[in-house]
């Protein structure tokens, strides 16, 4: 994990995601007060657009040269994809904890922060994160080779999975239930706009209905990875 981070510190690919979110948030935040869930709502779809951008430029930084030489090292291909995402993951994580905090300590919202809506806060930022990273497994390089093909679909993703569920009453109704095929991006944004009206018990099965949504879509990949190196193996041995 150490080597990767690393390694993607130095390629400088971090900087244009890093700035989208930094520039963004900062000016969401110019003027004060701001509306606590409201903005905090803004903040996810930031984080979400943005960790998705960072995991797809992680994923392709050194465009597979050491992929091959470090999955020999941890002599697992499972295990070093896990790390892979477990270290775009961190960087994640990290972002989505500065978004949260960062109009606590500048003190940029109308009313003080109660714990509930912190913790929920943190809670989605953090789920959109991880959402983002996991989309961006399956458009990098060694899955779409086409860098602007790839941007492409990851584009077509995300503005899908954000305006999910405002698309169900545009669809016919045999095929609405399609809508909850898609990442589920838009539960998280209604859950924060509507934070009062959203009973405890929705909160919770919408954090676990994303959380079990990432966890397939990160579990399908190294599955499939690994399956693909297995293959790749056979390949050149024959």
């Amino acid at each position: 994990m150490k080597y990767l981070l690393t390694s993607f510190t130095r390629s400088y690919q971090y900087f244009g995601p890093l700035a989208f979110i930094v520039i963004f948030v900062l000016f969401l935040y110019s003027y004060r007060p701001n509306p606590v869930m409201d903005s905090y709502a803004v903040t996810s779809c930031v984080i979400f657009i943005g960790s998705a951008w960072l995991g797809m430029n992680f994923l392709n930084h050194d465009h597979g040269r050491q992929t091959g030489l470090l999955i020999l090292h941890v002599q697992s291909s499972k295990l070093f994809y896990w790390i892979q995402f477990a270290s775009a993951a961190v960087i994640g994580l990290m972002l989505s904890a500065s978004i949260v905090i960062y109009p606590l300590w500048s003190g940029m919202f109308d009313r003080s922060v109660s714990m509930a809506e912190f913790g929920l806060a943190i809670t989605a930022h953090m789920l959109l994160a991880l959402l983002g990273i996991s989309l961006s497994l399956y458009v990098q390089n060694s899955w779409i080779p086409n860098r602007g093909r790839a941007a492409g679909l990851l584009l077509l993703m995300l503005v899908l999975s954000m305006s999910g569920l405002s698309m169900q009453g545009e669809l016919p109704a045999e095929v609405r239930w399609l809508v909850y095929l898609l990442p589920p991006v838009s539960p998280i944004i209604e859950m924060l706009m509507k934070e009062s009206e959203v009973a405890v018990s929705s909160k919770i099965l919408i954090i676990v209905y994303v959380s079990g949504y990432i966890a397939l879509l990160a579990g399908v990949y190294l599955h499939a990875s690994s399956a693909k190196d297995t293959a790749d193996l056979v390949r050149k041995a024959g």
